[in-house]
């Protein structure tokens, strides 16, 4: 991971810290987070303070936490998951950063950093599809819709409809 914060005055992307385990752990507890994420409903603070420093040394995967650029507060996750050349982004905000553009310019900021310091040249976004929310962030931001890869996910011990957007890097 990183040591790099990228922030447009508003939102501010920073690499977690071992202080940051107890709150993420707390935040997931969130029923929406549940109801759209995998995360566990009982992670404790252990378990995520190993998925950092997992992170940290990890080639494969870049995860960030969502500020407030201005307060500092915690908003959410964002986080990606690659083969080098394709990447799996998703997200989350805790239910008092929801319906302030946080999401859109988080994963705007994000996915403009991957494309110029991961150096993949595809981005992938699956949400469940539920969640219009989710949705209305990847096409605010221009991913596309990609109904080619829809598909389901299991989960928590069901099976999820997921609906695919597609970003591909400009050339230009």
């Amino acid at each position: 991971m990183n040591d790099v914060e990228l922030d447009d005055g508003v939102v501010r992307l920073e690499p977690w810290g071992d202080g940051d385990a107890a709150w993420y752990a707390e935040s997931v507890r969130d029923p929406l987070i549940q109801r759209f994420t995998s995360d566990s409903p009982t992670l404790d603070a252990a378990q995520v303070l190993a998925a950092i420093n997992r992170l940290r040394r990890a080639d494969d995967e870049e995860g960030f936490m969502i500020c407030d650029a201005v307060s500092g507060a915690r908003l959410g996750n964002i986080a990606l998951k690659h083969d080098g050349q394709v990447g799996e982004v998703s997200y989350w905000l805790t239910a008092e950063a929801r319906g302030r553009g946080a999401a859109t310019r988080a994963l705007t900021l994000f996915t403009s950093w991957i494309f110029s310091n991961v150096g993949l040249t595809e981005l992938r976004l699956r949400t469940h599809r539920d969640n219009q929310a989710s949705q209305h962030v990847a096409l605010r931001v221009g991913y596309l819709r990609d109904p080619d890869r829809d598909g389901s996910q299991e989960a928590k011990g069901t099976v999820w409809p997921m609906l695919a957007f597609t970003l591909t890097r400009s050339t230009n």
